[in-house]
């Protein structure tokens, strides 16, 4: 699977090189820079003392999760054998209330939600019963994203199931980068409040199955992206967010196709770049531009929410460690829409019993007795430690990011 993406992303980088060479000519005043720590004379390293932002008023506030990526056994223990039914909540029981604490409360759903007729399915190709699309709108999300290498999985019956689904059933739910309509796919998704108007576009590298229609989803484009970002600007968007679905899977850090493509989207104006598909964390980087200040963000991956991989092995817990973006966005003394706070706050999947429950939790909320019992280390991975764990988040993320305590 990895030389497949590997392969098919060197593919896109050559053939759009060109294209877009104008748009990444990253002269010394545009920067992708990384807040490190010097070391002290005694090898040391210094504490960052944070100051924490208190929201103001009219500001946004802004949650994500990575992937909700549902393998057989989370469906499996979803299943009630008496009522012949499902239910998810379980799933997001012990982070549900930090989720709703938040406006804009955003979700990267990596599977088909096309229902039972269509069979309940894992790797390679996902399905799940509409139920999950209900334990997520029950956790508080109200922006999913759609935009996934799984997205047609099944072919596009199964597709339209899904996002009538939504449709239908959710309306005010924003749902975004798969469509049922080339009219939908030329639409600009917004999210709006306290006069300020957020763009947010989802674009992915390609999909595991081919795509009938053009519109099924948005791709890594030069052309759609520019031409997105274009009509955002002009419908009065003060702010763009892009959430790509790129990169390496299982990688801890960003590739050249990542950075490449974070440099289009700097130059092309976006504010803020939360990215996923690696199943693994990947650091928290921005890019500046010194003449102006303007600043970009980019979570290059924030992991898995949740997922349930039946793989063994060394490494194998670094697929159950996520984050979650948190973003305050607001006006500023200027009257620009710009980013007040940002944080990574860890995330830790814990399997309760071998193929039963398995829950998320803020690492916060977590300690070295509960990591001891969790089945992941105890079942598919014997590297797996909360040392371990608080080690790698440190390794891979910035502390000027990283916080433990939120």
């Amino acid at each position: 699977m990895k030389i497949i993406i590997l392969f098919l992303s060197i593919i896109i980088i050559i053939s759009q090189e060109e294209e877009i060479k104008e748009h990444c000519n990253t002269k010394t005043e545009n920067k992708e820079k990384e807040f490190t720590i010097k070391k002290e004379k005694n090898k040391e390293k210094k504490e960052i003392k944070k100051k924490k932002y208190k929201k103001e008023k009219n500001d946004i506030s802004l949650c994500m999760v990575g992937d909700i990526l549902i393998h057989r056994n989370l469906s499996n223990y979803a299943y009630n054998n008496k009522t012949k039914e499902y239910n998810f909540d379980y799933m997001f029981e012990y982070i549900e209330k930090y989720i709703k604490e938040y406006d804009m409360k955003i979700a990267n759903d990596e599977v088909l939600i096309a229902g039972k007729k269509f069979g309940v399915r894992d790797f390679p190709r996902f399905n799940t019963p509409f139920e999950l699309a209900d334990s997520i709108v029950k956790a508080g999300f109200n922006i999913i994203l759609k935009a996934s290498n799984h997205v047609n999985d099944l072919g596009e019956k199964a597709l339209i199931s899904d996002l009538n689904n939504w449709k239908n059933k959710y309306p005010n739910v924003i749902v975004t980068g798969s469509y049922l309509s080339e009219s939908d796919y030329n639409k600009i998704s917004y999210f709006i409040k306290n006069g300020i108007k957020i763009a947010l576009l989802n674009y992915c590298y390609g999909s595991n199955v081919n795509l009938k229609n053009n519109y099924t989803m948005n791709l890594i484009e030069i052309n759609k992206i520019k031409n997105d970002i274009n009509k955002a600007k002009s419908e009065g968007a003060e702010f763009i967010i892009v959430f790509p679905h790129w990169g390496i899977e299982y990688v801890l850090k960003e590739n050249k196709y990542q950075k490449y493509w974070a440099k289009v989207f700097f130059k092309l104006g976006v504010d803020l770049v939360i990215g996923t598909h690696p199943h693994v964390i990947q650091p928290v980087k921005y890019i500046k531009d010194e003449k102006t200040n303007r600043i970009m963000y980019i979570f290059y991956s924030i992991g898995n929410f949740i997922n349930a991989t039946a793989l063994r092995g060394k490494d194998i817990f670094l697929r159950f460690l996520g984050g979650m973006a948190h973003v305050i966005i607001g006006r500023n003394k200027d009257n620009k829409v710009v980013v007040k706070d940002i944080k990574f706050i860890p995330l830790i999947t814990h399997m309760f019993e071998k193929y039963k429950k398995t829950s998320t939790f803020k690492v916060k909320d977590y300690n070295k007795s509960m990591a001891e019992k969790n089945y992941v280390g105890i079942e598919f991975d014997n590297t797996y430690s909360y040392d371990n764990m608080i080690d790698t988040f440190k390794k891979v993320v910035s502390p000027y990011f990283l916080d433990f305590e939120y």
